[in-house]
């Protein structure tokens, strides 16, 4: 099972709140979608969601706002379609939160400072590994746990995916 899906296109584009064009997969397995730019079909998860945040009202708020946090926006998405696309594996999970945890360290955000659509792609992404985590697991990857709760306050990311507890008592202690 890959996480890059139907499902989490639909989740960022009611965010972005923009149509996600009709959605299906490929003839060779791939993520597509008809009319999210005129007349053409746009194959894959990354080129998809970039093509969604082209098409929403403020494009650099949703990217970043300047080339740096765009570039590292879009590697971002380019690592949730190489290696988050596989975390529902155990072995590949651990990799990522630890990957993730470090990027995590001096940044609120997975980009810095400013939350980019990575994070919101990420978080849909992660969000049935993070809940199934126990209590030490979330201790064990205390910025992702951050930055988890973090971006799950917002009603318009979360939707109606589970609140995620976080038991701030337990988890530092």
């Amino acid at each position: 099972m890959v996480l890059c899906s139907v499902e989490c296109v639909q989740r960022v584009s009611q965010y972005l709140r923009i149509p996600p064009g009709n959605l299906y997969m490929s003839e060779n397995n791939i993520l597509a979608s008809d009319d999210i730019l005129p007349n053409q079909c746009v194959e894959g998860f990354s080129a998809i969601v970039q093509a969604l945040i082209m098409n929403s009202t403020s494009p650099a708020r949703h990217l970043g706002s300047d080339t740096e946090k765009q570039a590292l926006t879009r590697q971002w998405l380019e690592y949730a379609v190489l290696r988050i696309n596989y975390a529902d594996n155990a072995l590949n999970s651990k990799r990522i939160l630890r990957d993730l945890n470090d990027a995590l360290k001096s940044s609120p955000y997975i980009t810095g400072t400013e939350m980019t659509l990575a994070d919101v792609v990420s978080y849909h992404l992660l969000h049935g590994i993070v809940k199934d985590l126990s209590q030490q697991e979330k201790a064990q990857y205390v910025n992702i746990s951050r930055w988890f709760d973090n971006i799950q306050q917002d009603d318009e990311i979360r939707q109606k995916l589970q609140l995620v507890n976080f038991d701030l008592l337990n988890l530092y202690l």
